[in-house]
């Protein structure tokens, strides 16, 4: 019996070692490659924490069952890949330690501009109690006052009349653009659809100068979930519609991008741009899905003027999404036309 039950664990260790690796190398393959070539983009959306949990439990599994050289080799290999994958995770994916950089103090200081962005999926029946929700969210990020700039991706009915007395400050503007909604405390300059081919959709907002800030435009966009579609040619042809359509890089990108973060095609699209998390992130970076987040698809690109000083991701309360949250600060005189 003893016996029979030790064939059982080696042979579950052999197979679970067998799945770790085969793991490990379309994780790192997805890594690497990102989703830059089409036919392996998937690869790229496989996320850490999963490949690190079949790793370690398939070093579990050989921590008993290792009996002979041969599975005490695979034992240590899957030492180093774990310490791979953690060292990624806790690198890239979560940064428990990362800490909100202070804003400059002095008179002639300008002070932080807090944007929050949220994909709100066409709410309509509810839209009153997600309102609420994305309200409360805000004041747990930023206080009572809440965000500055909010940015909703699919806003359906959540600005309704009967929404707005939930969410809307009494010193903010209501906007709509596109397929977005935005509400402001910051002036807006001009606000324009760029696109909306039926799948990809992107609007540009100018804002002007604001308690020591120089004026500064944010790029909404929004692009499809559908996972077969190349993620490379989605946002070639957004760039290349958008590149008659606007002069120049707008500060911020911002939007549900469906792309996981470190995309090389959104690399290609924005190269002088930073990702928010990547630089001044806090927490565990995931956007999607809300109850149980394992993939970062909403994104917010800094351009060069921008100095960010916190970015985190928040549960919303409500929908599918995660909100994003971010406080910065837009340096230059220049003004845009």
């Amino acid at each position: 019996m003893i016996r029979a039950l030790s064939n059982v664990v080696r042979a579950l260790a052999w197979a679970f070692t067998w799945a770790a690796v085969l793991t490990a190398i379309l994780w790192g393959t997805g890594r690497v490659l990102t989703d830059t070539v089409a036919s392996a983009q998937q690869l790229h959306w496989i996320p850490t924490v999963a490949a690190l949990a079949m790793t370690s439990l398939a070093l579990g599994f050989l921590l008993i069952g290792a009996r002979g050289d041969s599975l005490r080799r695979w034992r240590n290999a899957l030492w180093i890949i774990a310490c791979l994958q953690g060292s990624v995770l806790l690198l890239q994916d979560w940064r428990p330690l990362s800490r909100p950089l202070a804003a400059p103090a002095g008179a002639d200081s300008a002070a932080p501009i807090r944007v929050s962005h949220v994909n709100a999926n066409w709410p309509s029946a509810k839209s009153v109690d997600r309102a609420r929700a994305y309200a409360q969210c805000m004041r747990d990020a930023w206080g009572e006052s809440g965000a500055d700039v909010l940015f909703i991706s699919e806003t359906g009915s959540l600005l309704s009349v009967e929404a707005q007395s939930a969410l809307v400050a009494a010193d903010c503007s209501v906007l709509f653009v596109g397929r977005f909604g935005v509400v402001s405390r910051v002036p807006v300059v001009r606000a324009m659809p760029l696109m909306d081919d039926g799948k990809i959709a992107a609007s540009l907002v100018e804002f002007g100068p604001w308690r020591g800030n120089a004026p500064f435009a944010a790029l909404l966009v929004d692009l499809p979930s559908d996972p077969a579609l190349s993620r490379r040619d989605v946002l070639a042809r957004m760039s290349a519609s958008l590149r008659d359509r606007i002069s120049e890089e707008p500060d911020f990108v911002v939007g549900d991008l469906n792309v996981a973060r470190g995309s090389g095609s959104v690399a290609s699209v924005w190269p002088r741009h930073r990702e928010a998390f990547a630089e001044q992130g806090r927490g565990w970076g995931a956007t999607y899905p809300r109850h149980f987040p394992l993939w970062h698809i909403d994104l917010m690109l800094i351009g060069e003027r921008v100095r960010l000083l916190d970015y985190s991701v928040r549960d919303a309360g409500a929908g599918n999404h995660s909100m994003q949250c971010a406080a910065m600060l837009v340096a230059g005189a220049t003004v845009r036309p």
